[in-house]
């Protein structure tokens, strides 16, 4: 008897289970309550479904984020000519936070941008995570790994069988 598992990316997954409505959530317009004199800054935030900062760090850190900064609650980095910042929330879900630097004007479109590729790059390190445990874990549970192949659009299947003196 054999398992087939499929790890499809999440990007696609939640895209496809969306409709193809955005995988980065609600994007909200909020305003810079700084320095007045030089006018208000747009600034970004969005809900996102990412939750392990370790992830999202090495996510960014894959997108070319610069200062990438990890703390218990937050995670901050300049990418793309914006400064992110990634809060925890009361229900474990980062919210970001994005305003130009330099006077870089943000809108909807470059920070729904920046965060669904965040997100599918988010998403493959956390395929990648449960690919390794599985890989790890297998033998151990009673398995063999017999194949794995990595699709075009990033898809694992892995081929397990139940060994008989599982």
């Amino acid at each position: 008897m054999s398992v087939t598992l499929l790890l499809i990316p999440l990007a696609i997954a939640a895209a496809t289970a969306a409709g193809g409505v955005g995988v980065a959530g609600a994007v909200t317009m909020a305003r810079n309550t700084g320095d007045d004199s030089a006018g208000p800054a747009p600034a970004l935030r969005v809900r996102t479904r990412m939750k392990d900062s370790t992830l999202l760090s090495d996510a960014l850190t894959n997108l070319g984020a610069t200062r990438v900064e990890v703390s218990k609650r937050s995670v901050t980095a300049e990418i793309d000519g914006t400064s992110l910042t990634m809060r925890l929330t009361d229900d474990k879900i980062w919210e970001a936070h994005v305003e130009g630097i330099d006077g870089r004007v943000v809108d909807e479109a470059s920070v729904t941008d920046l965060i669904q590729r965040l997100d599918a790059e988010y998403a493959l390190l956390v395929q990648q995570t449960v690919a390794e445990k599985i890989r790890q874990r297998a033998e151990s549970s009673g398995f063999d790994l017999v194949s794995e192949t990595r699709d075009v659009d990033d898809t694992v299947t892995m081929v397990l069988n139940v060994r008989s003196d599982a």
